[in-house]
């Protein structure tokens, strides 16, 4: 195989980029169960500390929102909230997959989770009234500074998923054991969240997320990892911005999941609105998101285990298309239950489309290009969707919810059939 004299030159060929492991005429071997990847010691670590932390998180996702609605009734300050932490995340995030490729991604990790911990801490005291009484300025203010945690822990984390699995065919698998952890957590984070804002309220759900967090840090300090090895020359956030746009299956990607965050992930900004049109308030807005995460959660298992045999390209664009049908049928609801059905079925096609779509870029990008690859497409998803959140939260408060929902659902699933006919023509033409 041919061996490129210089990083300029393989970075101008990024299709014949070479692979970590030489090609094999024999297929690879798939995971032996949907679980295989917790037969790896410090993927299982990952894993259970991770679980915990993110049923926290989605916890003080919901009590957050809630809070944000309780104190102010409208819709356009959850948007704000919402968009708090975009402008700190795309400032900082291209550093974020350069310290990724820089530093050892576990003491990167570690240093995030404790600032995260501390966030979360203050926002439990201003919450009961600790100095003086919490208001929505507040909420958004932290809202930015946890942007600047997660971009520097979102490209860390995405790449260290690589540095963990001893098996390089199992990455698909512990991709998919991820999403089903996330979405796990999606469905119990929202329903305890539901039960502790009822008897305590939103500074109880504060707290427990803060305590979770000491589970990550345990276990990522207990790991058996060799010593990392940096990149050795100076690194240049233009090589993973020209390998995309170079590599079209993965600027596709990339495509995809900044409309995505812009359109239709954003909807969750207006669950409490939808909750409320409904008269059910909190327990409606956490219904609302579990039933989200059951559907999320049982892509999750589907995707460890049958789905691994489908194209990977089918399963994005069909999760895309799913989504964006299921979303744009929520806004002409006019019964509960079809609402949390629907979400239950957009949940589904959200991940199957995510998780497709991170797996067939992690297995693209080169070794050396992995963080600063995967920063820039954490950011076009963490960093669009709260402007999307922002736009979804002014279109509800000038127009409607429903209608805003509407809108949004529409011009996804638009851009979600260009981007489909386009890989079809790229395909067609490599073959003719």
């Amino acid at each position: 195989m041919k061996q490129y004299e210089s990083e300029e030159e393989r970075l101008q060929n990024p299709s014949r980029t070479a692979p970590e492991t030489p090609p094999s005429s024999s297929p690879i071997p798939r995971a032996r169960s949907p679980f295989y990847a917790l037969t790896f010691p410090n993927y299982r670590l990952f894993f259970v500390g991770q679980s915990v932390s993110v049923i926290g998180t989605w916890m003080q996702m919901v009590a957050q929102n809630w809070l944000v609605w309780e104190l102010t009734r409208r819709a356009g300050w959850l948007g704000i909230v919402s968009g708090a932490n975009a402008i700190p995340y795309i400032l900082f995030s291209v550093w974020g997959g350069k310290v990724a490729d820089r530093y050892s991604r576990r003491d990167i990790l570690v240093v995030t989770q404790i600032a995260a911990t501390a966030l979360a801490i203050l926002l439990t005291l201003l919450t009961f009234g600790v100095w003086t009484p919490v208001q929505a300025w507040h909420l958004a203010v932290l809202a930015g500074f946890s942007g600047v945690v997660n971009a520097f822990n979102l490209p860390a984390q995405q790449a260290f998923v690589n540095d963990i699995i001893e098996e390089k065919e199992a990455l698909g698998n512990a991709i998919a054991l991820n999403s089903l952890r996330f979405n796990g957590a999606r469905f119990v984070g929202p329903m305890l969240a539901g039960i502790v804002l009822v008897k305590w309220g939103a500074g109880a759900c504060f707290l427990l997320n803060a305590i979770s967090f000491l589970a990550v840090i345990a276990s990522l300090l207990k790991m058996k990892l060799p010593p990392f090895e940096p990149v050795s020359r100076d690194l240049s956030i233009h090589e993973g911005v020209t390998y995309i746009l170079n590599h079209k299956p993965t600027l596709r990607n990339v495509l995809l999941m900044a409309s995505g965050a812009m359109f239709v992930w954003s909807a969750s900004t207006l669950y409490p609105v939808i909750a409320t049109l409904f008269k059910l308030r909190e327990r409606g807005y956490s219904w609302m998101t579990s039933a989200n995460g059951v559907g999320a959660m049982l892509c999750g298992f589907l995707l460890a285990s049958v789905f691994e045999a489908i194209p990977t390209r089918t399963r994005v664009y069909f999760g895309a298309a799913l989504f964006g049908c299921a979303v744009l049928l929520v806004s002409f609801a006019t019964s509960f239950p079809v609402v949390l059905a629907l979400l239950t079925v957009s949940g589904f096609g959200m991940i199957l489309c995510a998780a497709s779509s991170n797996t067939a870029v992690q297995q693209e990008v080169p070794s050396h290009l992995r963080g600063r690859v995967m920063a820039v497409y954490s950011l076009a998803f963490q960093g669009v969707m709260p402007f999307g959140g922002l736009a979804a939260g002014f279109m509800a408060d000038h127009l409607s919810a429903p209608i805003a929902l509407r809108i949004n659902a529409s011009i996804f699933l638009g851009i979600t059939l260009l981007l489909f006919v386009w890989s079809k023509h790229e395909q067609k033409s490599q073959f003719s």
